[in-house]
C-alpha cells in the first residue's frame, strides 16, 4: 500500500515549462501546517509525495521541515519515500536527510531531446540529468523518470518517445509515461485553443505507449488529472455577434474537442434529450430551462435523461453551462442572414455527428424538444446520417399553432407535448 501526500508549498524555483499550471501557482511556506497534515495521515510502508515543485529545494520546503518529515516517517514504519526534484536540488547533502529509508526520486525529463526541453523551457538538459542520476546512485537512491507522450515541439511523437524511452531505461529504476496535457495558465492551453497542438485522447495515448506495457519497469498514465478546458479570468470574454468568426470562435472549438474525444456521458443517463438555448445564461437559469425541468423532473424516467444544448457553441451537457464561454456569449437573431444561417446548420450538424459517433454507445434514445428550425435541422440531419432515430417531441402541429408567439417552446401547449411523448417512453 502507498501514502500519497500532497504537500502545497512555496513556489516551484522554475516555473516556467510550457506545460505546466502547477509551478505558477505558489502557497505560503507553513512548516507547522505541513506537520500536522502529515501527522493526520496513517502511513503505508510507502509514501509518495506530490509537491508542484522541488521537494529537495530549500525555499520551497525549507530543511527544518524535511529534516522533521524523514525522522516522522522513520518512526511510524515508513520503508520507502518517493519524493520529486529537478537536478540542481539533488545533492549529497540534500539526500543525506533520507538516510535510514529507501528514497526514490522522481526527475521530470520529459523528453530525451536537448532541442525539445529548450523549447519547452526546461530549466536543464540531458547532462545535468546523468549528473543527478549519477549522485542518486552514489548515494544508494533509485531514480523515476518521467516522460512527456505527445511533446509539443516534437516532429515525430513515436519516435521521439522511442528514443527518449531507450535513453532513460539505461539510468532509471522506473519510468512513468505520461500524457501531455495542457494547463488552463500555461502556453500549451493557448497552442490548443489556437489549433496548433491537440491533447491525445485517452485511447491515442494507450494506443502510442502499447509498445512498453510489457516492460515491468514502466509505468503509463493517461490521465493524471482532472483535464477539461479551464479558461482563467484573465483570458474569459464576451463572444458577441452572430458571425461566422463568432461560429468557429476557438473558444467553442477547443470545448467541442474536449466533448468529442474526453468527456465521458453520466452514468445512468441513457436517454439524450437534444434542448435549445436561452437568451440567458447561464440556461439553467433561464425561463426556458427552468419550465422545461419543471415539466419533466418529477417523471418517473427523469433521471435517465441527459439533456443537451444545441446552440452556438455547438454541444454543451447541461451539466456544463455555467462553464465559460458557454456562460458568455450572445448571438443575435437580427444579425442572421440566409448564408450564416447555412454556414450555422452545417456547423452545428457535424459538432452534433461528432457528439453523436463517441458517445452513440451510452445512449440507448436520443430525442429532442426543440423548435423546427435551424438548430433542430442540423440535429436530424446529423442523426440521419449516422441512421440513428430522434423523435422531436415537440409535436409539429402543436409547433405550427404556436409558432408565432414569444418563447412558443414554454407555452402550456408544448410543455403538455413533451410531457405526454416522454411518458410514453419505456
Amino acid at each position: 500500500m502507498t501514502t500519497v501526500i500532497i504537500l502545497s508549498s512555496g513556489k516551484c524555483s522554475w516555473g516556467k515549462c510550457y506545460a505546466c499550471g502547477w509551478g505558477r501557482l505558489e502557497f505560503p511556506v507553513d512548516i507547522d501546517k505541513m506537520k500536522k497534515q502529515v501527522e493526520s495521515l496513517n502511513l503505508d510502508s510507502t509514501v509518495k509525495v506530490f509537491s508542484s515543485g522541488s521537494f529537495l529545494d530549500d525555499k520551497q520546503f525549507p530543511l527544518e521541515f524535511r529534516d522533521w518529515f524523514a525522522k516522522q516517517l522513520k518512526s511510524k514504519g515508513v520503508k520507502n519515500l518517493i519524493i520529486e526534484s529537478i537536478p540542481q536540488y539533488i545533492t549529497d547533502e540534500n539526500l543525506s536527510t533520507f538516510k535510514g529509508l529507501n528514497l526514490t526520486v522522481a526527475i521530470g525529463l520529459e523528453v530525451a531531446d536537448d532541442e525539445i526541453l529548450e523549447k519547452y523551457q526546461k530549466p536543464f538538459r540531458i547532462k545535468h540529468y546523468l549528473e543527478a542520476v549519477e549522485t542518486l546512485h552514489r548515494n544508494n537512491c533509485k531514480v523515476r523518470t518521467y516522460l512527456m507522450v505527445n511533446m509539443p515541439f516534437s516532429k515525430d511523437i513515436k519516435k521521439d518517445l522511442e528514443k527518449s524511452v531507450n535513453f532513460a531505461l539505461k539510468y532509471s529504476d522506473s519510468i512513468v509515461l505520461i500524457n501531455t496535457f495542457p494547463h488552463s495558465k500555461a502556453p500549451l492551453f493557448d497552442d490548443w485553443v489556437n489549433g496548433k497542438w491537440r491533447p491525445l485522447s485517452p485511447e491515442e495515448f494507450e494506443e502510442i505507449v502499447a509498445p512498453y506495457k510489457d516492460n515491468p519497469k514502466i509505468e503509463t498514465d493517461a490521465q493524471n488529472y482532472a483535464f477539461r478546458p479551464k479558461f482563467p479570468a484573465e483570458k474569459q470574454l464576451l463572444i458577441e455577434g452572430a458571425s461566422v468568426e463568432n461560429l468557429k470562435h476557438p473558444y467553442f472549438n477547443v470545448w467541442q474537442d474536449y466533448f468529442q474525444r474526453f468527456y465521458k456521458a453520466p452514468k445512468g443517463k441513457d436517454i439524450l434529450l437534444f434542448l435549445p438555448c436561452s437568451f440567458k445564461k447561464p440556461y439553467t437559469s433561464s425561463s426556458t430551462h427552468k419550465a422545461i425541468y419543471k415539466t419533466i423532473s418529477k417523471l418517473k424516467i427523469f433521471p435517465r435523461i441527459h439533456r443537451v444544448v444545441v446552440s452556438t457553441p455547438g454541444v454543451v451537457p447541461i451539466e456544463f453551462s455555467d462553464n465559460h464561454p458557454f456562460n458568455a456569449y450572445d448571438w443575435p437573431e437580427w444579425e442572421e442572414t440566409e448564408e450564416l444561417m447555412k454556414e450555422y446548420i452545417a456547423v452545428t450538424k457535424d459538432r452534433v455527428r461528432k457528439y453523436l459517433e463517441a458517445h452513440r454507445k451510452h445512449y440507448k434514445r436520443v430525442y429532442a424538444y426543440m423548435k423546427y428550425t435551424e438548430s433542430y435541422e442540423a440535429v436530424k440531419q446529423a442523426c440521419d446520417e449516422l441512421g440513428i432515430s430522434c423523435e422531436n417531441l415537440l409535436d409539429y402541429d402543436v409547433w405550427k399553432r404556436i409558432k408565432d408567439e414569444k418563447n412558443p417552446i414554454i407555452k402550456p401547449l408544448a410543455l403538455s407535448c413533451l410531457r405526454k411523448n416522454l411518458m410514453k417512453i419505456k
